[in-house]
């Protein structure tokens, strides 16, 4: 009672006025809660009843389907005794909270659990009383009375639709964000505490719907992982038949209760998505959870247009917040599935209705009178992963002992080597098949793609495909439009009626599919010129994409392909398939055994090694420089078109070294890819070389996805028109340091005091051979001149920077002088992203030796036309792009357009660079240092053991964990830039969240957001202008994350006030 009464106090203080006060009466209550109502009972997508048991059904140490959760519902009023039904689509989420720009929203919260809990939102302005958040802040007494709401108690919770936490100018009317419990968030939002919070531009709604729009959808995806729920022991005691044989820590029972849910259905069984043919239809959507939440939410049969984009998936990650518009099209019920292969053999798929209720068509004819006619066959090949059996970056064999090569290429008795029988698509000239099409000199390096289909808007594409292969397959089509009787995906709604004939073409057998392209799913005004897309075979996508069964397609605006399908005014068109072939998966695995081991009974499908030797890291079907055909002249107009597909190691940051390109008016050049996402990509080379063209994902390019591409000078060198405008020189050196990842442990102490959690923590506790939170480490360091004596000391602005080398700056049109030492105890380079170099090589600089690197800042270096004025770069050694990153040596290059930070501005503006970034610290050079210096037992350790190797794993920012990262500080009114940074590994997907404000960014317009999704190769500069004081949480929204300390927070203080003294 005293709690809410500080509550109510709180509210009587609010002194603004606003547009609409909105009250929202929500119970928290714990409910039994079952994810597959109907068990499965749908003919899906690459799903078996076995399979489908793993996760469904109970028994002695299995909880099945039915799982204990807190809520959030909707009461009427404060007398929380009646509720207000939701839909039931919604699933377990809260109700939606839907709110316009200036309304005042009052959230009433009683809790009616067993334990405590809270409600904090995202994308809403509150005070530090009302965000619902527990963390050391600062706060005490009333500042705190929000933090955590007791069992009985009730709170209530005052937020406020402040137009900088709106949409943004290119936004939707409505744009997706969400509300979720916050003491111990991760586990709170798994039991199940989470919903979504709708923000509109002010006049945007209509009788609670957004204008123009006839049905809206919220959908969450997320793998929801009832190991982490407060609940799990009572779900073991309920629902196990035998609870005293659980073994919590068994992997097998630990993978059951991960439900791949969306909004808490699996296996097809979420109800109640129906809407009429010609509906414009509003998608919310978001993800939540872990690393293994990396979703490609798939709308099958229908085309959707997100942030003025033409779209037929959605990719969303933990916490990532997005919208999109949907007219539905084609009578039938389709099915909405993650595109993330292993998470559709776990059942993470739903159904949606279109009905004929016969509204007028918005297409018109949507027949084309040009129709594109393709014969393609799908044969078996002979594959060979790299042809010429060398490394072409070591030009060593790639069967060498001891080369990383050698786990993929080695053949034995149990090892299939670099080749394998696969499946692809080949091109033939007509129906009867007899003849195929050669391939000329400009589709060499499509490898083990099928042919390119190319299409106009106008069009309709007809594919006759024979299948010579012994399995079923077929043909489905991404980006065009498809009807249910031409639909190449094998799955049935009702799991009695039969799924259309093209979506299972038997053995010997063809069918002909007839797609069109209508205006409606062509390129947007936004949108490049072509859209890259692509093709598969869909009957099981898991097994047919890993067998090889896929290939490129691009969508054209009309009038831009040439009769060969050729893009007009372009030079060169590359099409780019990276992917983790996973040969495990495939449909002639056991071939593969018998054909390629020497010994096929002994293998044992099962063993992790042999697994990992048929993960093929690959471009195209390519591996280690063995990708032929990217090859152009200096000055071409070359368009790059990249897709993917697999599962959720399959995070891609492909790096062009060497120059720059635009992709949707921002100037990069890296490329981050995830399964069934593609991008189209405009290059002018500028710089005469061979260059790589590489996945930055370290497991990756270690595992050789990494090829070269070359630029030829091909004609008499134009003078060049880079302008000198500014000399810039920095003295920088590698120096070797002692680095506390946590120098501080109070943060982290009173986190978990304040959660009421006594935990111990597996990355900074010694325990008996653990190396700890410090490390032996290098870094780069500014000095002042070349005798390289002093180091330049850093300000007060600077501190923020801890691990990374210093903040360098540079204009278009600068050139940028390095005078680099190495006074470290190995080679080391410094190398930057996005620059123009003279020579595509970066030499190694020795121990003691000090060696000049000149970078070139032209117009292709900074800001593309809708990009901020000021963007990121990284720079790091390369000597070993791995072990140098993981050793610690990384920083920010920021390239502004000329003169931009020279503008005479009153507003004081701050700029704070992040890298998020899981440091390896197993990959580190100095591993062996730290184990003798740092372990209190260096003779027991380990090197290989799990649990050794998870300790070193250092959730950073900065290279700081649990609050540790300081001086990120400003005063309200600012107007502050945030460069953010992403690199590493499989597992470096960072969902960065602002508490407290949200953020501007550009993406070919203006957006808002708080939450930014960083991925290795992502640079990106964030916009903002505090205006609430306080001290506020700045995270990694993913679980793991969280828990591992990947948190700090930055201080917001009040305005600050210059006062005008008036002489005389």
């Amino acid at each position: 009672m005293k709690i809410f009464l500080l509550c109510i106090f709180l509210i009587l203080c609010g002194t603004s006025a606003w547009a609409k006060e909105r009250h929202y009466y929500i119970g928290i209550i714990e409910t039994a809660w079952n994810y597959a109502p109907d068990h499965g009972g749908k003919k899906l997508i690459s799903v078996d009843t076995e399979h489908s048991n793993i996760y469904l059904q109970n028994g002695p140490d299995r909880i099945g389907s039915v799982y204990k959760k807190a809520v959030y519902v909707q009461f009427t009023d404060e007398n929380f005794k009646t509720v207000i039904e939701k839909p039931v689509w919604l699933g377990f989420l809260g109700p939606i909270i839907k709110v316009e720009t200036g309304d005042k929203v009052y959230v009433h919260l009683k809790n009616f659990a067993s334990r405590p809990y809270t409600f904090h939102a995202h994308g809403i302005t509150y005070y530090k009383e009302h965000e619902g958040a527990i963390y050391p802040d600062n706060t005490t007494g009333l500042q705190k009375a929000d933090d955590k709401v007791q069992p009985g108690q009730r709170c209530v919770y005052i937020l406020l639709a402040n137009p900088e936490q709106g949409p943004g100018e290119e936004d939707s009317s409505c744009v997706t964000r969400i509300y979720h419990s916050h003491i111990d968030a991760p586990k709170d939002i798994t039991s199940g505490l989470i919903g979504p919070l709708i923000h509109c531009k002010k006049d945007s709604l209509d009788e609670e719907k957004e204008k123009n729009i006839d049905k809206e959808f919220v959908v969450m995806f997320s793998v929801v992982d009832e190991n982490l729920s407060w609940y799990l022991e009572d779900n073991i005691k309920t629902y196990c038949s035998e609870p005293e044989k659980v073994e919590k820590d068994n992997e097998d029972f630990q993978e059951s209760n991960r439900m791949y849910s969306v909004n808490g259905f699996a296996f097809g069984s979420l109800p109640g998505l129906s809407m009429c043919a010609e509906d414009r239809v509003k998608w919310y959507l978001f993800g939540m959870g872990n690393e293994i939440d990396v979703h490609a939410a798939f709308f099958h049969g229908q085309v959707l247009t997100s942030k003025n984009y033409r779209v037929d998936t959605v990719n969303l990650f933990p916490a990532t917040l997005s919208d999109a518009l949907m007219v539905a099209q084609n009578p039938g019920q389709w099915l909405l599935s993650c595109q993330n292969l292993n998470h559709l053999k776990a059942g993470l798929q739903a159904f949606f209705l279109v009905q004929d209720c016969k509204k007028p068509s918005s297409e018109g004819n949507i027949h084309g009178k040009h129709v594109r006619h393709y014969y393609i066959a799908a044969e078996e090949v002979i594959w060979n992963y790299a042809p010429s059996g060398i490394d072409a970056f070591t030009r060593e064999s790639l069967s060498a002992p001891g080369s990383a090569s050698e786990a993929f290429f080695e053949q034995g008795p149990t090892r299939i080597g670099g080749s394998y029988k696969k499946l692809v698509y080949r091109e033939y000239t007509d129906a009867s098949f007899s003849k195929q099409k050669e391939r000329g000199p400009e589709e060499e390096h499509l490898g083990i793609l099928g042919p390119v289909i190319s299409a106009e808007v106008g069009d309709t594409v007809r594919v006759t495909f024979h299948n010579r292969a012994a399995h079923p397959l077929s043909i489905e089509p991404i980006g065009v439009r498809v009807d249910k009787s031409n639909e190449g995906t094998y799955y049935s709604p009702s799991g009695s009626e039969p799924p259309p004939s093209g979506a299972r073409v038997a053995p010997r057998g063809t069918f002909t599919y007839e797609w069109t392209v209508p205006r409606e799913v062509g390129p947007t005004y936004k949108d490049p010129v072509c859209l890259a897309k692509m093709y598969y075979s869909a009957v099981d996508p898991t097994r047919d994409i890993f067998t090889g069964l896929i290939g490129p397609m691009k969508i054209c605006r009309n009038g831009s392909l040439l009769a060969n399908g050729r893009l007009k005014d372009v030079d060169k068109e590359f099409y780019l398939f990276p992917t983790v072939f996973d040969e495990n998966e495939s449909l002639l695995l056991d071939e593969n055994i018998k054909m390629f081991t020497t010994a096929p009974d002994q293998v044992d499908k099962e063993n992790e090694d042999f697994q990992e030797s048929n993960k093929m890291h690959s471009v195209n079907g390519f591996m280690y420089g063995n990708q032929p055909g990217l090859s152009m002249c200096q000055g071409d107009s070359v368009m790059w078109y990249l897709f993917s597909a697999g599962n959720e190691v399959d995070i891609h940051g492909i790096y062009f070294s060497g120059n720059t390109y635009l992709s949707r008016g921002e100037r990069r050049d890296t490329a981050n890819l995830f399964p069934q996402t593609s991008l189209s990509l405009s290059m002018q080379p500028d710089s005469a070389g061979t260059f790589d063209v590489e996945c930055l994902t370290t497991d990756h390019y270690t595992g050789g996805m990494k090829h070269k591409y070359n630029v030829r000078q091909c004609r008499q060198r134009a003078e060049d028109s880079y302008l000198h405008l500014g000399r810039r020189t920095y003295y920088i050196a590698a120096v070797e340091v002692e680095w506390d990842y946590s120098p501080s442990r109070e943060w982290e102490k009173e986190l978990h005091h304040l959660q009421e959690q006594n935990l111990s923590n597996a990355f900074l506790d010694k325990e008996e051979f653990y190396i700890g939170s410090k490390y032996k480490k290098a870094v780069y360091r500014q000095f002042t001149d070349s005798t390289f004596r002093v180091p330049v000391q850093r300000k007060a602005e600077e501190e923020h920077l801890g691990i990374l080398g210093p903040q360098l700056h540079a204009d278009v049109g600068d050139t940028v002088k390095i005078i680099f030492k190495n006074m470290a105890t190995r080679p080391y380079s410094i190398h930057a992203h996005g620059v123009k170099t003279e020579s595509s090589t970066v030499t190694p600089t020795a121990p003691g030796e000090t060696r000049t690197y000149i970078w070139k800042i032209p117009e292709r270096s900074g800001a593309g036309i809708n990009d901020s004025p000021c963007i990121p770069w990284a720079y790091y050694s390369t000597v070993d792009r791995v072990k140098d990153l993981f050793s610690g040596l990384i920083g920010p290059l920021i390239v502004c357009r000329k003169h931009y930070l020279k503008v005479f501005n009153p507003i004081k503006k701050l700029e704070f660079s992040l890298l998020f970034l899981v440091f390896d610290e197993n990959e580190s050079w100095y591993l062996d240092d730290n184990i003798k210096t740092y372990s209190d037992h260096p003779e027991k350790v380990d090197k290989a053991n799990e649990e050794f190797m998870e300790s070193n794993k250092m959730h950073a920012i900065n290279g700081r964990l649990f609050g540790n990262l300081q001086g990120l500080t400003m005063h309200v009114g600012d107007e502050v830039n945030w460069y953010l940074m992403g690199m590493g590994n499989e597992v470096d997907l960072h969902s960065v969240h602002f508490h407290g404000h949200s953020f501007q960014y550009q993406h070919r317009g203006v957006y808002t957001s708080d939450v930014f999704d960083l991925f290795p190769g992502t640079y990106q500069t964030l916009e903002m202008t505090p205006k609430t004081p306080g001290i506020w949480l700045l995270h990694c929204h993913v679980t793991d994350h969280i828990h591992a300390g990947m948190e700090t927070t930055y201080t917001v203080l009040p305005e600050e006030v210059t006062v005008l003294v008036h002489s005389g």
